[in-house]
């Protein structure tokens, strides 16, 4: 895997590295207020446009709006006050049982068992060989 190099962070200043899904365009780090910052910065650039200056004014703004409030009642009203009753009682909490630890429970376990030895002949085989396909290898006994 390629070490991707790393970034100064367009808020705090300190070096990061990008994610590697965005490291095409992500400039600042993962702490919240270089978060912050990059939201704000993000939204000044969107407004900065010439077609968004006026988004949220004006009468067609209004209208619209007020179609989706009409379409979408009660979107802003608390949660606490809907006269629905939910669809299940709450769950009362269980107790949990304390179990002493038995015999059973003391045992190794099954991979604990294995033998450890296969496993680094196998790794031996495919690093002289230069394959990792264990079909390809001949087999220990």
């Amino acid at each position: 895997m390629t070490q991707h190099r790393q970034r100064k962070c367009r808020h705090c200043g300190d070096l990061f590295r990008p994610d590697p899904r965005n490291r095409h365009h992500q400039r600042y780090c993962g702490k919240a207020v270089c978060r912050k910052a990059s939201k704000t910065a993000g939204q000044r650039r969107w407004l900065d446009k010439a077609q968004n200056r006026d988004y949220f004014h004006g009468a067609a703004n209004v209208e619209r709006v007020r179609a989706w409030r009409a379409a979408h009642p009660g979107y802003w009203r608390r949660p606490g006050t809907q006269s629905t009753p939910a669809l299940q009682d709450d769950s009362s909490a269980q107790a949990i049982e304390k179990t002493e630890k038995s015999p059973t429970f003391a045992t190794l376990a099954l991979q604990d068992l294995l033998s450890e030895q296969p496993v680094v002949m196998i790794g031996l085989i495919a690093n002289l060989t230069g394959t990792v396909l264990q079909e390809a290898m001949p087999h220990a006994a």
